[in-house]
């Protein structure tokens, strides 16, 4: 069960980039093969994790209000705030992690079918 870390998020998200990272720099070759299936599952988990945060905090972003959260703005001269830029740009992110957690799971599902070898 997960823990509720609201007190350490930015330390949380420092933390995930770095395993993201050393993930990507791991991932050129895979020493044993059927693993793949299940690292592949872990990151339809993960992808699913980071559309829910950025869905709350594009949803936060909605209700935050100047004055009370923050101090106003710098002028963008555009006429849009960033807190509600901010909204709609983390709810098109969570929307396009929607799309690759689909394509992660259509290929966990093609990976589920192939006889790895146990090395």
């Amino acid at each position: 069960m997960a823990v509720n870390e609201e007190h350490r998020q930015v330390e949380v998200a420092r933390e995930l980039s770095s395993q993201a990272r050393t993930l990507a720099h791991s991932t050129r070759d895979v020493p044993a093969p059927f693993d793949s299936y299940t690292l592949l599952g872990e990151l339809v988990a993960t992808v699913d994790d980071l559309e829910q945060v950025c869905q709350q905090l594009g949803a936060w972003h909605s209700r935050v209000v100047d004055g009370e959260h923050y101090a106003g703005e710098d002028n963008r001269g555009d006429g849009a705030t960033g807190t509600v830029t901010a909204a709609a740009e983390l709810q098109r992110a969570a929307a396009a992690l929607g799309t690759a957690s689909q394509a992660l799971r259509a290929a966990h599902s093609a990976n589920g079918v192939v006889r790895w070898f146990d090395e």
